[in-house]
């Protein structure tokens, strides 16, 4: 695998590392519990990360078979791609909406979202392989925030989004443990 493409999965691996083992001790139950109203459940945000891994998988796959109609030449650079996506501050950026697309059901179960992420990711990992080899900073396509990323920065979003995502479950389950102890009878 050539260096730019493996990097960038590392970060995507990375990513999910971080995300599972924030989960990896919540109830499933617990996860399908709002703390507040406007907010998401743990199993919510877990559904987002999956269709919005599915939506970039569908984006790579039809970019990369785009790319070698097209005749996209090899890569011939090693310079690292990871720090190409640092100015649009995806971890600290203040809260928007999600596009409709990307929007989770009221009733995500946490079953369901964690079937539907180990899915969703190996549809972008196979989808990304299926242009190794390929000048993948030459595939450029529109994010609906961003503007124009190549297909290694919609890759590092993936991974970023996810990581800024694990934040928000990491406040959630504070939220959540916050709201039981306050509806604890006192003794």
């Amino acid at each position: 695998m050539q260096k730019r493409l493996a990097e960038v999965l590392a970060c995507i691996d990375a990513s999910r590392v971080g995300l599972l083992a924030s989960i990896a001790h919540v109830h499933p139950s617990y996860a399908e519990i709002r703390p507040r109203d406007g907010t998401w459940s743990v199993a919510e945000i877990l559904t987002h990360l999956a269709l919005v891994d599915a939506g970039v998988a569908r984006l790579v796959a039809r970019s990369v078979v785009w790319g070698q109609e097209k005749g996209v030449g090899p890569e011939t650079s090693e310079e690292s791609v990871l720090s190409s996506v640092d100015q649009f501050a995806i971890v600290e950026r203040a809260a928007f909406n999600a596009p409709q697309n990307v929007l989770p059901p009221h009733d995500s179960r946490m079953d369901e979202a964690l079937r539907s992420l180990t899915d969703s990711r190996r549809a972008l990992r196979d989808a990304f392989l299926e242009g190794d080899g390929m000048d993948l900073s030459a595939i450029k396509r529109p994010h609906p925030v961003f503007g124009e990323l190549d297909l290694y920065q919609w890759g590092l979003f993936v991974a970023k989004h996810e990581e800024r995502h694990t934040r928000q479950i990491e406040r959630t389950l504070r939220d959540l443990r916050e709201g039981a102890a306050e509806s604890a009878p006192m003794f």
